[in-house]
């Protein structure tokens, strides 16, 4: 993966439902509000080291439009900042499997979304090197 290309391609994005059952199921988890995130390590069918699904329930946004805005924000802080996950899991060798739950009551703007992800992403990266070792 060139280090200039930002890209969140088809391949990484997580849409086997039997793999997001299993992370619901089996999974560890990070809540930091608004945003939970939900992991497990497994071998992908794909080379990149992480797949991402991400939710916004129904029942905390009944119009569609407010769930695709988030999820839309939610990708683009992810799309920018992933590769601090992604050398963490190419150095270890695995690959990962992610559910970013969120769980706000009102729709948030890009700087909010851009702050609170980025300190959840930072706790997932300290929980998968404690859990590594």
């Amino acid at each position: 993966m060139p280090a200039s290309r930002h890209t969140f391609t088809k391949d990484e994005r997580l849409r086997s439902r039997k793999l997001i059952e299993k992370i619901i199921e089996e999974g560890k988890s990070i809540s930091m509000n608004p945003f939970r995130i939900s992991w497990t390590i497994t071998e992908l069918t794909t080379t990149f080291p992480v797949q991402v699904a991400i939710a916004v329930p129904k029942r905390f946004f009944k119009r569609a439009v407010d769930r695709n805005r988030i999820k839309r924000l939610i990708r683009e802080v992810y799309r920018k900042n992933k590769s601090g996950i992604y050398s963490l899991l190419q150095s270890k060798e695995k690959q990962c499997a992610i559910l970013v739950v969120f769980n706000g009551r009102k729709v948030p703007d890009y700087e909010e979304v851009e702050k609170k992800f980025l300190l959840t992403l930072q706790r997932f990266e300290e929980a998968i090197l404690k859990n590594s070792r």
